[in-house]
């Protein structure tokens, strides 16, 4: 959920630096700070990524400073910007002995290791080709069974669950409040609302009907079926990149009863 405006953290970021607004426009080659007021005062709709460049360039922004100001302008990682990720990340995701994935705020994922295939029942091609195909979470409440054959439970704890697909259509309005208009999230609901059953938990849904105490912690039960039925419980947390917050860890740890 977002908390903080684009403008507002230009605002901020140029006030930090000590820059006024006519530093930050003669460094981006424009020639009043009009432009520049209009962003700062959210008079203007969302600026192109090309322009957000010049602006970061402007006010000198390390990486952090960088991933913040994309995240809170709700910009999606380039190629290459997931490519770098996924370099830096690959090896603990790989080596977690437990499932571990990597994902972006808009709940794209770019990077899986067996063991999370093993325990939702996901086809190995899913894992390889994860970075080519960026399945987004919330595609998973419909996947077909052969994709995903595992039923999921998830709260709080034991004695807070929701189904699966209840609990992650009210999670992601949750989260995602305040991107509605960008470009990515319309173009996602409006693929899955031709499914009738995503169409139906969309419209009946609401962010109230999934409560989390924590953002970054989760609990989740998996009963997954086959030659023997499996059920797995994991405390599930979820950490956002230094280097970049546009990007989250989640990494899975199983609950010893």
């Amino acid at each position: 959920m977002l908390t903080a405006t684009l403008g507002g953290l230009i605002k901020d970021y140029r006030l930090k630096k000590r820059l006024s607004q006519l530093e930050v426009s003669l460094k981006i080659g424009w020639k009043d700070t009009s432009r520049l007021s209009k962003i700062e005062q959210g008079r203007v709709g969302k600026p192109t990524r090309e322009t957000i460049e010049k602006i970061i360039q402007a006010l000198d922004l390390d990486d952090q400073e960088k991933g913040e100001f994309l995240l809170v302008g709700g910009y999606l990682p380039t190629d290459e910007e997931i490519e770098k990720v996924i370099k830096e990340v690959e090896e603990r995701i790989d080596t977690w002995q437990y499932p571990a994935y990597l994902i972006d705020f808009s709940w794209r994922c770019f990077l899986m290791n067996k063991e999370t295939a093993k325990v939702f029942g996901f086809p190995q091609e899913l894992v390889s080709q994860a970075s080519r195909i960026k399945p987004n979470l919330l595609e998973f409440v419909i996947a077909p069974r052969e994709l995903m054959p595992a039923k999921i439970w998830k709260g709080d704890d034991e004695e807070n669950l929701k189904p699966f697909g209840i609990a992650q259509v009210a999670q992601f309005k949750v989260e995602q409040l305040g991107r509605e208009s960008d470009g990515w999230y319309k173009k996602l609901i409006a693929k899955l609302i031709e499914n009738n059953q995503f169409r139906k938990l969309w419209m009946e849904v609401k962010p109230g009907f999934y409560h989390k105490k924590l953002l970054d912690y989760e609990y989740k039960v998996v009963k997954l079926s086959g030659k023997q039925l499996k059920t797995f419980k994991f405390h599930i947390f979820t950490s956002r990149l230094i280097s970049d917050q546009r990007f989250q860890i989640v990494l899975y740890l199983p609950v010893h009863e």
